[in-house]
């Protein structure tokens, strides 16, 4: 006799199917497996030693996608070698602040490319020597793009910090041998003047030993003058203190003194101002005083002036001879005896 199925088991492992299913489904949802993404490519010159499909692609240290693919693209027309390398950029993680279009629309990448938008290869890790794509912006670099068609949106390119490195290096490594050749030759020119001269480097070294006991000599002196100096500075530090200890008592009286000063400094402000109009509304009579008035006052001044000489000189007279004066000159007749 067969078993009949358990009714309660089955619906257990059904029910059981379905979370599996539920949970699958959330864990994968937030991947790149159910989630949208923009394809990019970007056109590397340099070699990609090290870039795997699946390496990420980051903005600043933020993880917005991967590369999916890396191809090798050769143009015979411009004799160029290109490497395009696909990149899924998921556009959730670059939103744009402020604008209604993401960056999946073609208008907003442009703006960040002519803003300085570069796609530069980084290594990831020193030790497997990895490489990721790095996205930042460089606003002096270039604009190089290559421009195919059919191809998704281009994110131009930069030289890695390796790469320039290398080409520093190469530009450099020419003018070594030059550089070296020069070097030695200074070298030889410095070591065949000092065996030319070796009197004169003697006569430096005594010289130099001369002023060093000289100096070892003038030390005592000079110590002196260091303790001098710090003796006048301590005079000086009292002599500040005590000024400042008698600016302070006599704050009192130096402050009532200036305001005085102040009060007589405004007091002559006003009194000049006073003048100034005061002239300012005679300059009329005092103009016509100088030219008439006073020329007429001159001439009063002489005529008093002569009228004193003569008074003068009568009086003169009358000190003199005070009978000529009363009775006039006798001069023909004589008194008798």
């Amino acid at each position: 006799m067969s078993r009949q199925p358990n009714p309660t088991l089955i619906g257990a492992f059904v029910l059981g199917a379905l979370a599996l299913l539920v949970a699958g489904v959330t864990i994968l949802g937030g991947t790149r497996w159910f989630g949208d993404s923009q394809t990019y490519v970007a056109y590397f010159r340099g070699s990609v030693t090290g870039l795997r499909v699946g390496a990420p692609v980051d903005f600043r240290g933020v993880t917005i996608g991967e590369v999916t693919d890396i191809a090798l693209r050769y143009d015979a027309a411009a004799d160029a070698l290109h490497i395009p390398v696909t990149m899924a950029l998921r556009p959730e993680q670059m939103a744009v602040v402020g604008e209604e279009q993401g960056v999946e629309d073609r208008t907003a990448l442009e703006e960040l490319i002519a803003r300085g938008l570069r796609a530069q290869l980084q290594v990831q890790s020193i030790v497997t020597g990895l490489l990721f794509v790095q996205l930042d912006f460089f606003p002096r670099a270039p604009l190089r793009l290559v421009g195919a068609e059919g191809a998704p949106p281009e994110i131009p390119t930069i030289a890695s910090t390796r790469e320039q490195l290398e080409q520093t290096l190469a530009e450099v490594a020419p003018q070594v041998p030059e550089l070296l050749g020069n070097v030695n030759q200074l070298l030889t020119q410095v070591s065949s003047g000092l065996g030319g001269s070796q009197s004169d480097f003697e006569q430096i070294l005594d010289d130099l030993a001369a002023f060093t006991a000289s100096l070892n000599r003038a030390t005592p002196a000079l110590d002196r003058l260091v303790e001098d100096t710090g003796a006048a500075v301590g005079a000086i530090r009292a002599t500040a203190t005590t000024a400042d200890a008698i600016l302070e008592q006599n704050r009192a009286t130096i402050d009532a003194t200036l305001a005085e000063l102040q009060s007589t400094l405004d007091a002559v402000r006003r009194m000049v101002d006073q003048v100034n109009t005061l002239v300012a509304e005679n300059r009329e009579g005092l103009r016509d005083f100088t030219t008439g008035g006073l020329y007429e006052i001159t001439g009063l001044a002489q005529d008093a002036q002569r009228m004193v000489d003569q008074i003068t000189r009568v009086a003169e007279d009358l000190e003199r001879d005070p009978a000529r004066f009363f009775f006039g000159d006798r001069a023909g007749v004589r008194p008798e005896e």
